[in-house]
């Protein structure tokens, strides 16, 4: 049985128990809980057809101009790859999902969002963990908006910074000291040790023409 305090927070973090492990003072506490309704079942599985109009309100509501891709085009990839298409459903109500589809050879993170009254909460996490399972054999790329490179990192995906920019705008001489994997007239993938916000606002203000992103990785076995 998997349960998640709800309205108030007791921890953070997901309760996750077998009832007839409990002594007797903790059965009555969740009893207590039930009753007064305080505790929700949730699960993390595909989001089905019916569902992905729900899916687009959490992503509009949390992601906003941020968003990648159109609705159009996420339902093109619904429709063609919905095993990578997963929501998070608390007391059976969609709360967090998170998008993918296969590119060229690796498997892309498109949209990841967790409603704002519960974020915090391990709901990101389960989302990822679920969409790696329906991974096996894929190497994952997520490409992370500035307040998610910490969470990424935690989940033990691997960055490199993406540099974009109008050719002619910078040159390759203009990143001399930088250690570049791949490289043409208007992007660099540049190894980076220092994967900080601090760091992206620094180069953000030293190259203000150019577009920087972190894509972590991770390969899934």
């Amino acid at each position: 049985m998997r349960l998640i305090y709800e309205e108030r927070v007791i921890s953070k973090e997901i309760i996750e128990f077998n009832e007839e492990d409990l002594d007797g003072a903790e059965k009555e506490i969740i009893s207590d809980f039930n009753k007064m309704k305080l505790l929700e079942t949730f699960e993390v599985r595909n989001i089905t057809k019916s569902e992905f109009n729900s899916a687009l309100d959490i992503l509009d509501s949390e992601l906003g101009k941020k968003r990648v891709r159109s609705n159009v085009s996420l339902r093109e990839k619904f429709n063609q790859y919905p095993q990578f298409f997963i929501g998070v459903f608390l007391g059976g109500d969609l709360i967090g999902v998170v998008c993918g589809f296969p590119r060229e050879d690796y498997l892309l993170i498109s949209e990841l969002a967790v409603d704002g009254k519960f974020q915090r909460r391990g709901f990101g996490k389960l989302l990822v963990e679920e969409f790696e399972k329906k991974a096996r054999g894929y190497k994952i790329k997520a490409g992370a908006q500035d307040g998610t490179i910490d969470f990424y990192k935690s989940l033990l995906y691997k960055p490199f910074l993406l540099v974009q920019f109008n050719e002619g705008d910078y040159f390759p001489e203009d990143f001399n000291g930088f250690k570049i994997n791949k490289s043409n007239e208007e992007f660099l993938e540049i190894n980076e040790e220092n994967v900080s916000l601090e760091r992206l606002e620094e180069l953000r203000k030293r190259f203000p023409k150019a577009y920087f992103q972190y894509i972590f990785t991770k390969k899934v076995d």
